[in-house]
């Protein structure tokens, strides 16, 4: 049974102990509905479908847990100790539920306007934004110290990326936190070589291997797909792989490189972490 003052630090949410919160939101808070109000709520399984392929709260928890926790790893800073939080492509709140309690500002934005509903109805610590595709995202310039985004870079073209790396050095103060995503090499090696990995990416076999030809040569390969909730005939979306060499070549052009946490969240999606100038 979880003592009053468990109940007292776990009421803290993304302020109090980070591994108890953590620990909390993937096993404990399903122990009673008293403790699973203690965490911010799961969208419908429709709203988790489409941008996890995942219908249950634990998978969803599970899934927030392993997201917050190796961008805690990988930030050089706490991020609880953020004042201003972006978090690019909030989707379903896989990650800004996990911010429950957050004393600053967090600010969730997406082209999805039924992602934007959702949170901005049940996430009450989110200022939800929608935005329209290649457009300069409705924000004010220097204005976040922390940028997260999750699952976004890894499906973008080359020219919606040179976008989005600009609009997001627009808007960050200078020394903030960039947190993105990508798919580089450890993703790349599983598509070759696991099979239930590669059919997850729902690509040919010729794209992946033009895509490790890329990163012998440039380093940037998008995989167009025309299927998904998010495309259409204006904003291209598929896979995308992103070599280490290409992120020090061409991201440096908007950010300091700090380190690339290769693999770091399952052991698929690669953290790159920069530093605003």
């Amino acid at each position: 049974m979880t003592s009053p003052i468990d109940l007292k630090t776990l009421r803290l949410g993304i302020h109090g102990p980070l591994a108890e919160w953590l620990e909390f939101n993937r096993t404990g808070a399903f122990a009673s509905p008293e403790l699973l109000s203690l965490v911010a709520p799961f969208p419908p399984p429709a709203r988790m479908i489409i941008t996890t392929g995942l219908t249950e709260p634990k998978d969803f928890a599970s899934h927030g847990y392993d997201i917050l926790k190796a961008l805690s790893e990988a930030s050089p800073k706490p991020l609880s100790a953020s004042h201003d939080v972006l978090d690019f492509g909030v989707g379903a709140g896989r990650l800004a539920r996990m911010f429950k309690g957050f004393r600053g500002r967090y600010t969730g934005v997406d082209v999805d306007a039924g992602n934007v509903a959702w949170v901005g109805r049940a996430l009450s610590h989110v200022k939800a934004v929608l935005t329209k595709p290649r457009k300069p995202l409705p924000l004010t310039s220097q204005q976040f110290d922390l940028i997260v985004s999750v699952s976004v870079f890894s499906h973008m073209s080359e020219r919606d990326q040179l976008f989005y790396l600009a609009e997001l050095a627009r808007l960050a103060t200078p020394g903030a936190v960039v947190l993105l995503t990508v798919h580089g090499e450890r993703a790349l090696q599983r598509a070759e070589t696991e099979e239930r990995i590669f059919k997850m990416l729902q690509v040919p076999a010729s794209a992946i291997k033009s895509a490790r030809q890329s990163f012998q040569n440039g380093g940037f390969r998008f995989i167009r797909q025309w299927f998904g909730h998010l495309n259409n005939l204006f904003y291209a979306y598929g896979i995308t792989f992103i070599s280490e060499d290409y992120v020090r070549r061409v991201w440096s052009k908007f950010f300091d490189v700090v380190s690339i946490r290769s693999g770091a969240i399952h052991d698929f999606q690669d953290i790159i972490v920069l530093r605003a100038r």
